[in-house]
Order: structure tokens, then sequence, then C-alpha cells
């Protein structure tokens, strides 16, 4: 090898640094390392060992002890940090639906969805969701991620004018540069910044509003009924992601459209199989005619695997008994509202949530990451937020509040964000 190496010219050092000259990349070691130096690590990444429902068991992250993580280091923490708004996941008629379709159709399809990757199961559940979000048709992703990105590079191109939140989600972002399409950033659920935009567009011009359902990090919710009202003006079209509202927020948890009682208004709808409904992937859902065109169209579609059957039979199982039992949804809704209301009776700043999603404002990442570390100390286990996620100076906390959460948890979740609070000094009485 060495003879066949010889009187090659020798490349420079460091040009065998995959860093060297990507700022992406530069940038991404530059945040890994400090957080390594802040000792964060500890806090990223935490593992799961068992159901991650009410209450489970977890143990440190990517820098934990040595010999990786075990179940016996673990804690039992109640859950705050799952997007598991429903309770669904873990559910008994659910595990029994994914066994039976283990048995019957094994774990994978082994194919894409137009060629050999679609059982019946999958027309089953797209015909469920579709009726459950009250649309004519569905369609759906190998993620939630996917079917964004897939979403908004196959309907828009370039010509086109979108113009989205500065808070929607990262994957919006990244369909919208495959499209091709000026993106035409408004200010955060602010309609006059968004008509400002409009007003400024020429009328023959395509044009797409896009935004969140609920907003991922800051918990709060779309001004639809405004953003209706400006598409009609200026003859936009609106695709609304819905990730964290899907079995979360309106009536029998069928997302924002519902909540605002606007089904009928929003173009395309996206959301998430993966967080109030219990299983992986994510949907498209609207007109027949335009879910046609995603499933000739759309990449994610076209390339991807199709979901496992287990996993669809679960989550059919979940939307009739979303139907069945109304409850949950009234119990979410209480348990946030208590949440809530606690933590801002304590002084801290939930910012503008209005839904499951709730962050809690720290004055640096470091702090954050700390608030988490003594929660989970206390058995607590809530998620620290920081950079890329949200602005460097906007680090938060952030809970996701489930149904199956009972009175004692919250109580017993105020209760410990007020002595850890009072221990790092960031509660207001304590400035």
């Amino acid at each position: 090898m060495d003879s066949q190496l010889a009187g090659l010219p020798l490349i420079p050092e460091r040009n065998r640094d995959i860093c060297a000259d990507s700022p992406r990349l530069l940038e991404v070691r530059r945040q890994y390392r400090a957080l390594a130096h802040g000792q964060c690590l500890d806090m990223v990444s935490r593992v799961f060992h068992g159901t991650p429902g009410r209450k489970a068991q977890v143990s440190s992250g990517l820098a934990g002890e040595s010999g990786g993580p075990s179940s016996a280091r673990s804690r039992e923490v109640l859950h705050f940090g799952s997007y598991n708004y429903s309770g669904l996941n873990g559910h008994p008629r659910v595990l029994a639906a994914a066994e039976a379709a283990l048995k019957r159709y094994g774990t994978t399809t082994s194919g894409v969805r137009l060629l050999n990757g679609t059982c019946e199961l999958h027309v089953e559940l797209e015909r469920s969701l579709a009726d459950f979000l009250g649309v004519e048709d569905c369609i759906t992703y190998s993620s939630g991620y996917m079917a964004n990105v897939s979403v908004l590079s196959a309907v828009c191109c370039e010509g086109d004018a979108v113009l989205s939140d500065v808070l929607n989600h990262r994957s919006l972002a990244d369909g919208l540069r495959l499209s091709g399409a000026r993106l035409h950033a408004f200010q955060h659920r602010d309609s006059r910044s968004l008509e400002a935009v409009l007003a400024e567009l020429p009328g023959s011009q395509r044009k797409f509003i896009v935004t969140d359902g609920i907003f991922s990090m800051d918990g709060d919710i779309a001004d639809l009924p405004d953003i209706v009202r400006l598409a009609r003006e200026y003859n936009a079209f609106i695709i609304l992601d819905d990730a964290h509202a899907t079995a979360a927020l309106g009536p029998l948890g069928r997302g924002t459209p519902a909540y605002f009682a606007m089904e009928d208004e929003v173009d395309i709808l996206t959301g998430s199989l993966s967080k109030g409904l219990p299983g992986i992937g994510g949907f498209a859902a609207g007109p027949k005619a335009t879910i046609d065109l995603l499933r000739f169209g759309s990449c994610g579609y076209i390339f991807s695997a199709s979901l496992p059957p287990p996993v669809v039979a679960g989550l059919i199982e979940a939307l009739r008994i979303l139907q069945e039992e109304p409850e949950r949804q009234v119990r979410l809704h209480r348990n946030e509202r208590f949440l809530r209301d606690g933590i801002r009776g304590l002084g801290l700043d939930c910012m503008d949530s209005a839904s499951p999603v709730i962050p809690i404002r720290m004055p640096s990442l470091p702090t954050t990451v700390e608030m988490a570390r003594l929660l989970q100390e206390e058995g607590i286990y809530i998620n620290p937020i920081g950079y890329p996620a949200v602005s460097r100076n906007k680090p938060r906390l952030r809970l996701n509040v489930s149904a199956n959460l009972e009175q004692e948890d919250l109580e017993r979740c105020l209760e410990a964000l007020e002595r850890c609070a009072r221990r790092l000094g960031v509660l207001a009485q304590d400035a």
C-alpha cells in the first residue's frame, strides 16, 4: 500500500478536517464544544428505558457515565417533556392493534407506496384520518418533517411567493428552499406585517401563506381567522402545519382549523403522527384533487418506504379512541390551564402559551440546563431548549402537557419548579 501511495502529492492536513471551509459545520462544532465545556451534554439525548408515558425511567444522555446508558443507573420521573398530548402512547387497545398487525403483516412492507408498499391498513388509516380531520383525502409520509418538505417542494415552485411566519418550524423552511419559490417572512402572528407583504406582490402572482398551527417552541396559536381573511382578499393559498395541534387542540383534538371552525378554509393541512397520535410519520390532508397530485408528485411519498403496518394499526385504533373518549381532550386542556396558571403564579414567564406547549423563559442556556438537571433530581422531566431551536437570547424550559397526567403530578411539578427556580435565583421575587 505504501508503495502505491509513494509519489502522490501530500494533502494538507486541514483539508482532512471535514469542517474546514464549511461555516455551517464549524458552527455546529462550536455549539457542541460549548455544550461540552458547559457540562450540558448529560441533559442532551437522555435515554428512556421503557414506555415514555405518565412516568418514565430515564438515564443521562451523551456524556453519561462510562459504559453508556443503563437502566440500572436510571431514575423514575414524571414526564413533562413528551409529545404524548392525548396520553395514548402505550394504551392497551393501541398496543393490541399493533401486535395483531405485527403478526399478520410483519415489521415492514419492504416497499414504497406507489409500488409494493401499500397494504390495506395504509388505505384505512388515510381514510380514517381524512374523516377525523373533516377533509376529502389524506396522504401519509415517513415523518412529519418529510411531510412538510415533500408538500412544499411539490406544491410551490419558482416564481411563486411564499409568506412564512418567522417562527415556523425548520421543516417548512427546508421545504421552501427545495421549492425554489421566493420566501417572504412576516413577523410572528402579526397580521399587519403579513398584509404589508401581500400588498406589495403582484395580483397575478401565485401566493402561499404558510404557518404553524401551534408554534412548537412558544406554545401560542396561529391567528387563523386573520390569515383566512387576508388569503381571501389577496387570493392566496393557505398551508398550515398542525404537528403539535393534531390530537391536542380543537374538538376531539381535530386541530387548529377545527378549533376556529375553519376546516374548509385551509388548502393543505400537514401534521405529525408521532405526537398527539401515538405512532410515527406525517400526513398532508385536503381536497382529493390536491392529495392525488401529492401522491404522484411529492418525493417523500414516491421515494420513501411506507409506514410499518403495526404502527399504522395502532394509529387507526388511536383515532377511534379519540372519537369515543372526548373527555381526553377535556382532561388535557384542564391540565395545561392548571399548570400554566400555576407557573405564572410563581412569577415565571410562560410567554404567550395558549396550548399544551408551555415554555418557561430562562436567563441563560447554562441556567436552563442546570434547571433541567435539578428538576430531574426532583423526579420531574422537562426539556431544556436553546439555540438553534430558539434564538440565542431566548433559552427556555419547555413543558409538554399530557392528558394522562394526574392532578397530584401537576402539583408536584409546580412545587419542584418553585424549589429549583428559587435555588437558582430565577424567580421574579428573588431577582
